[in-house]
């Protein structure tokens, strides 16, 4: 089982940052719709085979790799999932990441993500569904269209 690190480091509030994204990928997070307005497709650090699409409220870009210890994340949401590089259908885990100034809250389960395409931008779909005892019910649903970083 792969684990994921990072380190948090909180920003002080401001205006978004990152590569914006088109399509209308929603998340429900609880009561909350943060909306996820930026993210990217990159290449996996220990599998070169794959990519790591990110999708966010706040700093999401080509510098931005989840799986990187190194990576520094703002407040906000963050949806993630890692599959090979290929258009294709496939189940697979899905991750919603909540940041607040005083936690850090990941949820995962399989979802479904279809990849229509990889170049110029990796464009597709995502569905995923959880609960969690303390947030309550966590969806992602909709279509997305990033920046390719690899």
């Amino acid at each position: 089982m792969r684990h994921l690190l990072l380190f948090l480091a909180i920003g002080c509030g401001g205006d978004t940052s990152g590569e914006p994204i088109a399509g209308t990928v929603t998340l429900m997070y609880g009561e909350d719709a943060p909306k996820l307005v930026v993210g990217a497709a990159v290449e996996q650090i220990d599998a070169p085979g794959r990519m790591l699409v990110q999708l966010g409220t706040d700093d999401v870009d080509c510098g931005t790799n989840f799986e990187d210890p190194d990576t520094r994340l703002s407040r906000g949401s963050f949806v993630f999932f890692d599959l090979d590089k290929a258009v294709a259908t496939t189940s697979l885990r899905v991750s919603v990441l909540h940041v607040t100034s005083s936690s850090l809250h990941l949820n995962s389960a399989t979802g479904s993500v279809t990849i229509e395409t990889i170049e110029p931008r990796v464009t597709g779909n995502v569905a995923f569904m959880t609960t969690d005892d303390d947030v309550g019910p966590i969806f992602v649903a909709g279509t997305f269209d990033v920046i390719r970083c690899f």
